[in-house]
């Protein structure tokens, strides 16, 4: 099935954790699993409004990077999400202030 790629959000870094904001969710991958997706791990993505009513809330989604290695895909409720590697790293490093992310949708889906 062919998908296209639709606005999302962005992706930013703060204190250490990278904060994704797409349409009306914002959702945190913790510090110490971003260094986990920076060597090729899976890393849980969780909803920070669980986590701001439960530090040990259970997570909504996972992050990875991709086969080919030039972008992160991130699952949060069986929604899918892509954003650059190379904007992430940049991000990371402290060379971007922020990293865009779009929508994976079926081809033929208009959000």
């Amino acid at each position: 099935m062919a998908t296209r790629r639709g606005y999302g959000g962005a992706a930013r870094l703060y204190n250490g954790l990278v904060r994704i904001d797409v349409k009306t969710m914002q959702a945190v991958i913790p510090a110490g699993k971003v260094r986990r997706l920076e060597d090729h791990w899976p890393a849980s993505v969780y909803d920070i409004s669980d986590v701001m009513k439960n530090p040990d809330a259970d997570p909504v989604g996972k992050a990875w990077i991709t086969r080919s290695g030039k972008a992160v895909m991130i699952s949060i409720n069986d929604v899918q999400y892509v954003t650059p590697l190379a904007q992430i790293k940049g991000m990371i490093k402290g060379e971007r202030k922020y990293a865009h992310v779009a929508t994976m949708q079926p081809a033929g889906v208009h959000a």
